[in-house]
Formats: C-alpha cells, sequence, structure tokens
C-alpha cells in the first residue's frame, strides 16, 4: 500500500499512538475475548501466550508491518516511542487512542448503512478493475472493497487531512496492499495525476457531499484537466461538477463504468444545471438512473438517486436511458428514518439494472428523444401501479390510460399562473383582493382576503377570477381546486394557484372541477410533481394532462346526477347523526347526568 507523503507531517506523538491502537483494534477487536483487554497485559505479552498458533502468525505478521509502516512516515524519536507501546498495558492504549479511533469509528466504521455495496454491486467491480473513489470520506465504500479484495487497485481522495490519515491506518489494518489515499479538493486539485493527465480507471464509484454549495476558483472554471466540457456547474449545488469530474476520470474500455449518487433536485432544475442534462444525454453517457429511497444514505434525509454513467454504452442501450424506482415498500426497512439492503435486495436491484426491461411500477426504458426539458426525475417515467387516494387504495392502470379517447388539458382550457403580490402591494384600503391556496376552501369567505394596489405597469386583467374558472393549486398543497361558482369582482389570485378558464362550450365547468378532483388526475400530478421540499406542478406537465372526450349533454348529466345523489347522502348522514345525537342524549337523562352536563 503506497504511503501518503503528507501524513508524516500530520501525526502528532499523541496521534501516532492513537492511529496505531486504531489500527492494531480494527484487526483484532472481532477476534479476541474482549476480556483479555481489562487484565493489564501488554500487546508484546499477549504475543507471547495466544494458544491459537495462526493468531500469534498475524500478531506478529501485523506489529512487523506496522513498524516498517511507522518508519516510513515517523521520525526516529516516533519508532522508539512505537517500540515502547508494545510493552504499555492494554488498557492504558484503549485509552489514549479512544479520541481519534472513536471519531473515526463513529464516522465510518460503524455506519448501518448498506448502500454502499449495491453501488459496488451496479459498478459490477472486477478484481483486476482499476477504480477510484474521488470523495471517499462521504461513505465506506473503498473499505468496503478491500474486504472484498484486499489486493483492488484503489485510488482515492479526500480534503480532510487528519480522515485521509486515519483512513490510511484503516485500510494498513485491513490489509490493503494496492490503495492509493489523497488529500486534497478534487473539483479544485485532483491528485491522480500523471504526466500532466488525469488518471483513468475502469470504475468510478462515489458519494459527494450531496446537495453542498461550491466555491468554485478560477483553476476549476478555467480547467486545465478539461473536466467540465458540457459546462461549467452551478454554484447552487456541485452535484454536476462531481459527475463531470467522474466522467472524465472514466477510461472508454467496454464495461467502464462510473456509479454517483446525486441529490434529486439536481435532476429537474432548470439554469445550468438543465443545460449539462442536455448535453450529456445527446453525448449518450447516461445509462441509468436509479431513484433510492429516503433513508438509504445516512448522511442525508434529502431524495438522492444513482446515477450509472459510461462512456462506452451497451448496444441496445443506445440512444436510451434507464429508469428503475426503487421505493421503500420493496425493502426490508429497518426504521422510519433508515433502512439497510439485504443481500437479497441488492441482487434484484442489479438484476433489473442488468436485464434493461419495462416492468411496471419498476424500471422503464426511455428513449433520449422522449425525455422532455433534459428532466431526469424517475418519478416522471417510472410510475408505482398502488396508491392511496382520500384515504382509499387504488390501482393505476397506465395501459388504459392510453387507450381513454382525450385531448390535453391546454386544449379546453387557457391556463394562467397567479399574480406574484408583494408586501409592499398589499394595502386594507386596496382596490382588488388576492386569493392565496390558504383561502381555497368550500365556500371562499372573500370578506377575509387580502386586499391590495398594483404598482407598474401590471396587466391585471391575466391574473383575475370570474364565474366558471377553475382555481387550481400547483405549489404546496396539490390537492386544493376550486370552481368559481358565483360572480366576483376585482379578485385576482396568487402565483401558486392558477386560473383555469373554458376555451369553448365543449366542456361543463363542473364537470371538469369533478374530473380534476379525481383519482386518476391526482395520481397523474402526482406523478408530474417535483421538489424535494415543496412540491410543484410543472405548468408543462399541466397542459398534457389528459382530458376525456365526452359529449356536453354527457358531461352535464354526470354532473347533475353526482351533485344530486352527494346532496342526498349528504342529507341522509345529517339526519344520522342528529338520531345519533338524540340516542346519547336520552342515554345520558335516563343517567340523570344532564343536570351537570348538557348536550349542545
Amino acid at each position: 500500500m503506497e504511503v501518503p507523503k503528507t501524513i508524516k507531517s500530520m501525526l502528532s506523538t499523541e496521534d501516532t499512538q492513537s492511529l496505531i491502537f486504531s489500527f492494531v483494534y480494527l484487526r483484532l477487536n472481532s477476534k479476541i475475548d474482549r476480556n483479555w483487554i481489562l487484565k493489564g497485559k501488554s500487546l508484546k505479552s499477549e504475543l507471547e501466550t495466544v494458544d491459537v498458533p495462526e493468531y500469534r502468525e498475524e500478531f506478529q505478521a501485523l506489529f512487523e508491518s506496522a513498524i516498517a509502516a511507522d518508519e516510513k512516515l515517523t521520525t526516529a524519536e516516533r519508532n522508539e516511542l512505537f517500540s515502547e507501546m508494545i510493552n504499555i498495558p492494554i488498557l492504558h492504549l484503549m485509552g489514549i487512542g479512544s479520541r481519534v479511533h472513536n471519531q473515526f469509528r463513529n464516522n465510518l466504521m460503524d455506519s448501518k448503512f448498506s448502500f454502499e455495496k449495491l453501488l459496488i454491486s451496479l459498478a459490477d467491480i472486477k478484481d483486476c478493475d482499476r477504480v477510484l473513489d474521488p470523495t471517499f470520506g462521504f461513505s465506506e465504500l473503498i473499505f468496503k472493497l478491500i474486504m472484498r479484495n484486499r489486493e483492488q487497485d484503489i485510488t482515492a481522495e479526500f480534503i480532510d487531512e487528519r480522515f485521509v490519515a486515519m483512513g490510511y491506518i484503516a485500510a494498513l489494518g485491513l490489509g490493503a496492499t494496492h490503495t492509493k489515499l489523497y488529500t486534497g479538493e478534487v473539483l479544485d486539485e485532483p491528485r491522480y495525476v500523471k504526466d500532466g493527465k488525469l488518471e483513468q480507471f475502469d470504475k468510478v464509484v462515489s458519494v459527494p457531499p450531496i446537495g453542498q454549495k461550491m466555491e468554485y476558483t478560477e483553476s476549476l472554471v478555467d480547467d486545465k484537466y478539461n473536466r467540465f466540457p458540457f459546462g461549467v456547474p452551478s454554484r447552487r449545488s456541485g452535484d454536476w461538477a462531481f459527475v463531470s469530474n467522474a466522467l472524465s476520470s472514466l477510461n472508454e474500455k467496454p464495461g467502464s463504468k462510473a456509479v454517483i449518487i446525486v441529490q434529486d433536485g439536481a435532476l429537474f432544475r432548470g439554469g445550468v444545471d438543465s443545460i449539462i442534462r442536455q448535453k450529456m444525454i445527446d453525448y449518450d453517457v447516461i445509462e441509468t438512473v436509479i431513484s433510492l429511497p429516503v433513508g438509504a444514505i445516512g448522511t442525508t434525509s434529502a431524495p438522492v438517486s444513482a446515477l450509472v454513467l459510461t462512456l462506452n454504452k451497451p448496444e441496445k442501450m443506445h440512444g436510451k436511458i434507464q429508469f428503475i424506482n426503487v421505493e421503500k415498500d420493496q425493502l426490508k426497512a429497518q426504521n422510519a428514518r433508515s433502512i439497510e439492503f439485504t443481500n437479497e435486495e441488492i441482487n434484484r436491484i442489479t438484476k433489473w439494472y442488468h436485464d434493461k426491461k419495462d416492468i411496471e411500477g419498476i424500471s422503464k426504458i426511455v428513449s433520449n428523444d422522449h425525455i422532455k426539458n433534459a428532466k431526469l426525475l424517475v418519478g416522471r417515467y417510472v410510475h408505482s401501479t398502488l396508491y392511496k387516494v382520500d384515504g382509499n387504495d387504488v390501482q393505476f392502470h397506465s395501459d388504459n390510460l392510453k387507450k381513454m379517447k382525450q385531448v390535453p388539458l391546454k386544449d379546453v382550457v387557457e391556463i394562467t399562473r397567479g399574480f406574484n403580490l408583494t408586501g409592499r402591494e398589499e394595502s386594507t384600503d386596496g382596490m382588488y383582493q388576492i386569493v392565496k391556496i390558504s383561502d381555497i376552501k368550500p365556500k371562499i369567505d372573500y370578506n377575509s382576503l387580502t386586499y391590495f394596489n398594483l404598482s407598474g405597469k401590471v396587466d391585471i386583467n391575466r391574473y383575475l377570477i370570474r364565474r366558471n374558472d377553475i382555481i387550481m393549486a400547483i405549489r404546496g398543497n396539490i390537492n386544493k381546486l376550486k370552481l368559481i361558482d358565483e360572480a366576483v369582482y376585482n379578485v385576482a389570485i396568487n402565483s401558486n394557484l392558477v386560473r383555469l378558464r373554458l376555451k369553448s362550450n365543449k366542456y361543463d365547468p363542473m364537470w371538469l372541477r369533478l374530473y380534476l378532483g379525481s383519482p386518476l388526475v391526482q395520481i397523474l400530478l402526482g406523478n408530474s410533481s417535483v421538489g424535494s421540499t415543496i412540491t410543484q406542478i410543472p405548468i408543462h406537465d399541466l397542459e398534457q394532462l389528459p382530458v376525456p372526450v365526452l359529449s356536453l349533454a354527457e358531461q352535464r348529466k354526470m354532473a347533475t346526477d353526482f351533485i344530486e345523489k352527494k346532496q342526498k347522502v349528504e342529507a341522509a348522514m345529517q339526519e344520522l347523526e342528529m338520531k345519533q345525537h338524540a340516542i346519547k342524549k336520552k342515554l345520558y337523562d335516563e343517567m340523570n347526568i344532564t343536570g351537570a352536563v348538557e348536550l349542545l
């Protein structure tokens, strides 16, 4: 294993004690009875009393390799210190090593998350592969690889010097023979450089910092390694910077690929992110997008996905991208916040990836030409078949939907987004009123609406509502909608709502409102929604919402019949509630307690 050149300057005397103890402890704690630690023995004395020959040989080999490594990276004084450590009681060694050891163990070695095994499985890493993890401090990836194959050729980089030092000791303790660890910020200073060029690897597997804002330097904007041919990534988040770096570090051999984690927002955000995604789609380097359930990664509670990228796609995937949806319901979740993939689940997900088949609710192969606005969110292409809508279980049959005679909503109504009202425009004596999402109720209380006056050259008529308009929430609580069934004047809607105004008399407004509240529409809009914190419906998706083609007479009859029957049911329910109230009152009268309590 190659010794990091900077490790010598990182280690104080106390660090040396702590790290070497950590190194020894990591190798031994799973094999030796813990009771021997409490007997005050030294490591040297323990060597002489071990009854199992292979343990004695392992101890001896361990110490010899540790001393050899120590000679390479410490001063003569530290060499002498280490030699003396062998005679120090183990209990004392535990004390001086606990700080660094616990920091490393708590942050990494005791991680309960197994998604690294999934990423390694998706990358299909062979023993002969050269592997890169350019952000190794955020996951157990390289250590999982070392435990699987001590001779794996691994290169890794991380920005934290002390963590790299501990990682080196841990890798040495795990028996790594071909692992190189570098200290550096990979986007600014990739350290795996040879003859002025980035080294190329068979596999790149990485869990970068999720959603981290970037502080770009001139070296990244004008990158001498040409790692960002698809565009300089946004400063809002570094997802596509790390993806571009991974692609630039990948060779073009058959089977070479990068598997990297991104937050879901990176898959649909506009601006620079959208441009980079489109160029990657055009160059056909994205093979698969896998949506992971919340809780799969211990470092974030944000929704994330795994991207599989390659410079040499399988022939059957040319011009196509596979989308896979992994839901928590498909897994044996450990608790509400975190999950752990079993080997069986990892094998199943990996099989979906390799099979490249359409599986309803799980996997979908989509032509690059059918990916609109470069949006790669899995939920746009793979939909569940089972939903819970208004407390009812609903089975969704997407194939039957395609057979329905339909037109897009944009052909039926004019869709207009509401007015972005600012606080300075609000006024108690304003000329206009505005409806917000919180105002949408069975009966809107117009007397309680916020008043405002216009500033600037705003065309208020674009935002005013009138009888037979439907207003609908497209941000936040997207299930809220209301048919305006009375005459209103000078009332506008805010930017979280849209106004749907019929283009012709071919559709009945009440029927359309009932249809827009149906389970089908709720499912379709839910599948189209984006946003990791606040749900939003893209206007384009709303425009494409399918509307059944029916005659106006059929629509009116449906709406009239439904309203009449609904009113009868509500009246019957009210009557039953009154009867129940009377029965309870009679009981309490007979108990002679109505003098103390009175049912109102």
